[in-house]
């Protein structure tokens, strides 16, 4: 049975939109057209740099290897950064500490998810306490844990709010930027339990507490310090539906001794309707809520309480912006279910699956103008439907994504043993199943790349066409922050791997195996700066440790080397420096030391939070001494740059670019 009421639908959502999608091959194309135009861009600002050097010239060799071992000769000499010994930071750098807690055993600390804040848990005598950014807080019997978690202290989204619970004699307080909020001597079997956490839009705190009345438990969720009634115990934030500017908040209340009947609270009020299920639309306005129909199997969807379809189901994706909404809806007669999409108020013709078959998933693009469809049948067949066109089918589908510009649906699909890369209605690739390695999907434009391996010989596949690339195999593809280059680790087999960036190769260094961020199995070895005209990676230059940027190596003595890092404004370079035989670290700046330090925690591999720009520009990262935990905020000399390291004029963007 399916009953679709029209007249809301049209009025609240309008027509469906349909595009028709041209496969890119700029990449490709100026890849291959400005090569030489980029390299000779790179031997003229080399060129320019060693203008005045008093070296020898060294000796060249017969053949391409030994030309490479001459280049790398020159690089070691005239780029090595003195990264050990004394030193006093260049003229102009502005270093300030700040205690943020004294150092205490078995203290724990927590850090924001930005802007370097941190809460510490310690003790003062007998007491708890908590110190935030070296204020102390008020004392109190035992600072609560977070329920279903290890931490005591919640942060919000940008980092600069915080609370935690506490107890003070037989109550519960609840404290949010070091203030007290709420005291509250409900508690579960003499346990008290909280959960706090803010808004996306970090204006508003919420919590929820646990309780228990004649044998029954019950929970009550309290936001901006005004409580809900209490009811049926929730142990986390999911059954409560959040709208995405973070105001609003919906969820089922539920009378525990179920002497009451259930009902729908909107902002902490008994919605005049019962509905259940609740969704906010992506402007927060409205809110979409579900209720069976009695005596059947039949499923009624409201919209801010007004019934406007009825079916056996229904799952509903809203747009990230824009108003297009997409239902997945279950429908059927006699038992047979059946299900279609339903797009802005409209039935999708040709969308219904086969008998039992099923609608997947759903995704909408980024900019909220094209939707993309994952579904099978009884057969279990895969495809898409994309903009309302059905794809072809595949035993399997995986990583279904947009491009960067929305224009078009991308995925992974596998028939009759072979993998290919769909983009729209183009087909690549028919690798066998394990040799082919994608989609990787451009953040910006149209561009996308996989990697291919057939008969042991590995090619790339960019924008539907296949490109030959210089090594045995490659990996670690990824594309720049502005979608114009991709940039892969081409490996040959003998010398080891070698940055690749729009097919070219970057540089004689290859990779030295240190790990960029140590926090993060599954980040890149290399960097791309902010802007996209620059990449970074900890290089291996025969025996030497040390920095490639642009494809020009700098040997750092001391190796050690981590965390590399570009400036939010890709202005400069920055990483740490390792001390051999202790844990303390340098940081290191456009080539220069800037101050020595020992790692809060006496680790940077565990929390990765301790390091973070701020919006000024300056960086800021936690350290401690033999007493205390400080944050240390570095701002760099206005007369350092990354083109003072590496010379004007170099860029991995090609002429014209």
């Amino acid at each position: 049975m399916i009953c679709i009421s029209k007249q809301t639908f049209k009025l609240l959502c309008g027509g469906t939109f349909m595009v028709a999608v041209i496969l890119g091959t700029a990449l490709v194309a100026g890849a291959q057209a400005k090569k030489s135009v980029w390299q000779q861009i790179k031997d003229a600002a080399k060129q320019g740099r060693q203008q005045g050097a008093q070296q020898q010239k060294p000796q060249q060799q017969n053949g391409q290897q030994g030309q490479r071992s001459g280049r790398q000769a020159t690089a070691s000499a005239q780029n090595q950064i003195n990264d050990s010994g004394a030193f006093k930071p260049p003229a102009g750098t502005k270093i300030e500490e700040k205690m943020l807690a004294p150092v205490q055993e078995g203290a724990k600390f927590e850090i924001s998810p930005h802007g370097v804040h941190v809460a510490t848990v310690e003790n003062d005598g007998s007491r708890a306490v908590v110190w935030y950014d070296g204020v102390e807080g008020p004392k109190f019997d035992q600072i609560i844990r977070q329920e279903n978690s290890q931490n005591s202290i919640t942060f919000s989204p940008d980092g600069n709010r915080y609370g935690y619970c506490a107890m003070s004699g037989g109550q519960m307080v609840v404290m949010v930027d070091g203030k007290e909020l709420a005291r509250t001597s409900e508690s579960h079997d003499g346990i008290f339990n909280c959960l706090i956490g803010f808004s996306s839009n970090n204006k508003h705190v919420f919590y929820i507490t646990s309780g228990e009345v004649g044998g029954v438990s019950l929970g009550r969720f309290v936001f901006d310090g005004k409580s809900d009634p209490p009811g049926e115990r929730m142990s986390d934030f999911r059954a409560i539906a959040f709208s995405p500017d973070g105001d609003h908040y919906a969820y089922v209340w539920n009378d525990p001794r179920r002497t009451k009947p259930w009902m729908l609270i909107i902002d902490g009020k008994p919605a005049p309707y019962k509905g259940g299920a609740p969704q906010w639309t992506s402007d927060s306005k409205h809110l979409y809520t579900q209720r069976s129909i009695p005596n059947s199997a039949i499923t009624e969807l409201l919209y801010d309480g007004k019934p406007i379809a009825r079916a056996f189901n229904f799952k509903i994706y809203t747009a990230p912006a824009g108003n297009m909404v997409v239902m997945a809806v279950t429908g059927g007669t006699n038992g047979h279910p059946v299900s279609f999409l339903v797009v802005n108020g409209k039935k999708v013709p040709g969308s219904e699956t086969v008998e039992r078959g099923l609608i997947e998933n759903v995704i909408v693009s980024p900019d909220g103008k094209h939707y993309a469809a994952q579904c099978y049948d009884i057969n279990n067949h895969r495809y898409i439907v994309a903009d309302g066109k059905r794809g072809e089918q595949y035993t399997a589908i995986n990583n279904l994504a947009f491009t960067g510009d929305s224009s078009v649906a991308v995925y992974q699909a596998i028939a009759n043993n072979k993998m290919f890369v769909v983009v729209g209605d183009h087909e690549f690739g028919g690798a066998g199943v394990g040799a082919l390695v994608g989609p990787v999907i451009a953040p910006a434009g149209d561009h996308v790349a996989a990697s291919m391996t057939v008969n042991g010989s590995a090619s790339l596949l960019l924008d539907g066409k296949t490109v030959p690339v210089e090594g045995r195999s490659f990996g670690s593809m990824n594309f720049s922050p502005d979608g114009k280059h991709l940039a892969f680790i081409d490996y040959d087999g003998n010398t080891g791997g070698h940055l690749m960036v729009d097919t070219t190769r970057v540089g004689e260094a290859g990779f030295s195996g240190d790990q960029i961020d140590p926090a993060s199995s599954g980040a890149l070895p290399y960097i791309f700066s902010s802007d996209s005209q620059h990449v970074a990676y900890l290089a291996l230059m025969g025996a030497a440790h040390g920095i490639s940027v642009d494809g020009e190596f700098f040997e750092t003595p001391s190796r050690g080397n981590t965390l590399l890092r570009f400036s939010p404004d890709a202005k400069h370079l920055l990483w740490l420096r390792g001390t051999a035989g202790s844990n303390d670290f340098r940081l290191m700046a456009d080539g220069k030391p800037i101050v020595d330090f020992s790692p809060a925690g006496r680790t940077v591999a565990t929390t990765p939070q301790w390091w973070d720009f701020n919006a000024d520009g300056s960086l800021s990262f936690l350290a401690q001494d033999d007493n205390s935990l400080k944050r240390i905020t570095v701002t760099l000399s206005p007369d350092m740059s990354l083109a003072t390291m590496i010379g004007a004029g170099t860029s991995i963007v090609h002429s014209g670019n």
